[in-house]
């Protein structure tokens, strides 16, 4: 049995398939070479991943949506290489909220009103337009009528459930966006006929980073949200692990333990575990908190990947 360790990236304009891969797996190899033996970089370095990628999809989706041409250039990978570069200065006991509060820009205020609409006002329904304006591509994603939703999750269904048919332990680790791909497609694992092969084989460990999945408008949307009982939720995770970082205006609601307790009382999972962590990362000279190689370079998310290795 091989172990596969499956990335699923997150929401907005993203940079060429292979200039994100690298970025990913650098700040992860970074977090591993900064704070384990060589040992467990190495074995990092030969494990099998996957990284899917449905970026095209959603540049393609975010152009229109925001009037750009269809030659707008969204690679910013150079500008990402710079963040990358600054949070591979830090120590490992650098990842604190002293060193937090020092960054440049930094400001609670974006999940202050998220939490504003995620919690009070989802309640009246009306959330949704409000994601519409931050997050087009995280409010189009649950739109029946279109297509996207469909097509991001195809980047992950086919490689994901070839890897359970052969058979392998997989680390699923998902950001943003990508956790609800990655939460939908476990349930239609779960359910849909046309996997019924693969009915029983389980993710080994699901890690979400920065997800929205225990927002009150995100959970009304997801795949068996009205389904009755255990029917609601996925029942082939095998470990769930939820890192939220402070201030992370999309994961505003940073817990997600309390919003699935079902999947432990119908014993669908054995564990769920939310961590709170600071997310070192500047953009163009600002605090971003959610930012993915910040999530994959703090020392919480290396420990989870080393270990499971």
């Amino acid at each position: 049995m091989a172990k596969v360790i499956f990335f699923v990236h997150g929401r907005s304009f993203k940079p060429p398939k292979a200039k994100l891969k690298r970025l990913w797996f650098d700040a992860v190899e970074a977090g591993l070479d900064r704070d384990f033996p060589p040992s467990r970089l190495a074995a990092f370095k030969r494990v099998k991943k996957e990284f899917v990628y449905y970026g095209k999809i959603s540049n393609t989706f975010l152009k229109k949506a925001a009037n750009k041409p269809a030659n707008f250039n969204t690679d910013d990978s150079a500008s990402r290489h710079i963040t990358l570069k600054q949070l591979k200065a830090y120590a490992a006991d650098q990842f604190t909220e002293r060193t937090y509060n020092k960054l440049p820009g930094k400001s609670a205020a974006g999940e202050a009103l998220a939490d504003l609409f995620g919690g009070v006002a989802a309640f009246f329904h009306v959330s949704d337009p409000l994601i519409e304006a931050i997050a087009p591509d995280m409010r189009e994603y649950w739109n029946f009528e279109s297509q996207f939703g469909s097509d991001v999750r195809e980047t992950l269904s086919t490689p994901l459930a070839r890897a359970l048919r052969n058979g392998h332990k997989v680390l699923l680790l998902s950001h943003s966006l990508g956790t609800m791909i990655a939460y939908d497609t476990l349930w239609k694992f779960s359910y849909y006929s046309e996997y019924k092969d693969i009915r029983n084989k389980k993710v080994d460990l699901l890690v979400t980073l920065g997800s929205p999945l225990g927002d009150e408008t995100v959970k009304r949307n997801l795949k068996g949200a009205k389904a009755p009982g255990s029917r609601r939720y996925p029942t082939n995770i095998r470990r769930w692990v939820n890192v939220a970082a402070e201030d992370d205006y999309v994961a505003h609601d940073e817990k997600v333990r309390n919003d699935f307790k079902g999947m432990l009382k119908h014993d669908l999972v054995e564990s769920i575990r939310d961590h709170r962590i600071y997310n070192l990362a500047v953009r163009h000279g600002k605090s971003n908190p959610h930012h993915g190689a910040g999530y994959l370079i703090n020392p919480k998310v290396t420990e989870l990947i080393a270990n499971w290795i």
